[in-house]
């Protein structure tokens, strides 16, 4: 993670009473960024390609799919050399009983488990998840004029899913989606800068990072003038969205899980010499899962990079990796690139010439403004003078804020819901870092307006809980189809026209189309 203060000391020399303060600091200390390549980073890498070694012998011809798990055998195995992986957790027994518990109570109000509410949006997600099963890969359907439309959109996160639907049945896919989703919020939530053992410091920094969002609340009400209904969601309050963390994992696992474990692998190695060939093996990963993770990750592997290059050189580039994680992500971005230009887009200073969803809608200057300021602007403003590391990535988080709702695409603009997530991170990161450092907050300072800030976020994360622990449960429907829910024919951001160039060539051929009646 982001450099923390400190190394071990020779306890030896070292008074006792100077030896006991030291232990309380090393307890006291934030979890830091691994000395090289640790187990944990091991385990995201693992998660995170499990879906791709899935979707090459699931939609390739056996030649290409054996070259590309070679190439991504190869980029991932050069992360550790010349570091030997180290294996031992950071975290004492205590703290990580209290991580393991944190995400399986977290991931068990996610609409995938259907133990709660699901949101509305899972009417499609279990649709995408029931096609995955049900259907012969690779999976398409059939558009008004015949031609094959086949399914891109988000598919990596389902993709374990499916294999254990094909192998055991759909009576238990959805405690399969829980088990899923809950072992990424675990390596997400081992990998941040938490306190290493158990307390009161680990259970507010765990409030932190769950309720963490944007004051949506306050910004409702000066918008609307009015109290906003409890407990219906928040974060629509003008045509322009950042979702909180606990509204994507309930909403959306498939983009926000990828998103967090790249984002937070990226920040642990941020300053080591291995930062290169992680960053490597992150960005080609993440493609077959949402195409957002890479591109909301790429600016600040570009800063990274400039910083690499600066006190490394380029001789020590692995471009053997580079070549081989380019080879790898070629077809997973063609097949991600089908048919794009028909998604909705537009720059948000343009009117629409028609009615459209109100996320495409355009926004005044005035929104804009009162919109950043809420959701991230005023918050940043206060930690500015108090961060002490990663002042670069900071500011560059704030630029990418500033910038992302001028421009819209896709039905519900999910440029600015997934881009948002990266740069988000980032602050909370700071944030975790700033106001939890040993001794920081016992010090009047400024850091208490943040804390403010914070808690007048929560709201919308509490609104989530509420409404999913208290609206209507209904159980999982794999047998409606895609297109079932979507009127009868897929959306366009969610499937492509295949259409005659090379990647018809290297994919399996299409076996008939699916739908509900066969």
């Amino acid at each position: 993670m982001m450099p923390l203060e400190g190394g071990p000391a020779d306890d030896a020399a070292l008074e006792p009473g100077a030896r006991q303060t030291q232990q309380r600091q090393q307890a006291d200390a934030l979890v830091g960024a691994p000395a090289g390549v640790d187990g944990l980073t091991a385990l995201a890498l693992a998660y995170l390609a499990l879906p791709n070694l899935i979707f090459l012998f699931g939609w390739l011809r056996l030649p290409i799919a054996l070259l590309l798990c070679s190439a991504m055998i190869y980029f991932i195995a050069r992360v550790f050399r010349p570091w030997p992986a180290v294996w031992r957790s950071q975290h004492a027994r205590s703290a990580v009983v209290l991580l393991v518990l944190t995400s399986c109570a977290w991931a068990a109000f996610g609409g995938g488990s259907h133990f709660m509410h699901a949101n509305a949006d899972w009417y499609i997600r279990d649709a995408v998840l029931g096609d995955l099963v049900n259907a012969e890969w690779p999976v398409h359907y059939l558009a008004a004029d015949g031609t094959a439309l086949i399914l891109r959109s988000a598919i990596g996160y389902f993709l374990p899913l499916a294999v254990f639907g094909k192998l055991f049945g759909l009576a238990h896919l959805d405690l399969a989606v829980y088990a899923w989703t809950t072992f990424g919020v675990l390596i997400f939530l081992l990998m941040l800068p938490l306190p290493g053992r158990a307390g009161w410091r680990l259970a507010v920094a765990l409030l932190l990072v769950v309720f963490f969002s944007g004051m949506d609340f306050l910004g409702q009400i000066i918008a609307t003038e009015s109290m906003p209904l409890f407990p219906l969601r928040l974060e629509w309050w003008v045509p322009m969205s950042y979702p909180s963390l606990t509204n994507q994992l309930l909403w959306a696992p498939n983009h926000c899980l990828p998103i967090w474990i790249a984002t937070v692998v990226f920040l642990r190695h941020l300053n080591g010499a291995e930062l290169f060939r992680v960053t490597v093996a992150l960005l080609p990963l993440t493609l077959i899962w949402t195409p957002f993770a890479a591109m909301g990750l790429l600016p600040f592997a570009v800063l990274g990079a400039a910083k690499y290059q600066r006190r490394f050189g380029g001789q020590s580039l692995p471009w053997s990796s580079i070549v081989a994680a380019a080879a790898f992500s070629l077809p997973i971005a063609l097949f991600l690139l089908l048919d794009t230009g028909n998604i909705e887009s537009t720059l948000a200073t343009v009117p629409p010439a028609a009615p459209v969803n109100y996320p495409l809608q355009a926004a005044s200057l005035h929104l804009y403004a009162l919109f950043v300021s809420c959701e991230f602007l005023f918050l940043t403003l206060v930690l500015a003078p108090h961060v002490r590391d990663s002042r670069a990535e900071f500011w560059l988080a704030v630029i990418v804020l500033l910038a992302l709702p001028l421009i819209r695409f896709g039905p519900s603009n999910d440029l600015g819901l997934r881009l948002s997530t990266t740069p988000l991170l980032v602050l909370l990161v700071i944030c975790v870092q700033t106001l939890l450092a040993p001794g920081r907050l016992a010090a009047p300072s400024s850091l208490w307006v943040a804390c403010l800030f914070l808690l007048a976020g929560a709201h919308t994360a509490f609104n989530e809980f509420w409404r999913a622990a208290t609206f209507h449960r209904s159980p999982a429907d794999y047998h409606y189809t895609l297109a079932d829910r979507q009127g009868g024919q897929a959306a366009a951001h969610y499937v492509g026209r295949l259409g005659t160039a090379t990647l018809p060539n290297w994919m399996k051929p299409l076996p008939a189309p699916y739908s509900r009646e066969k």
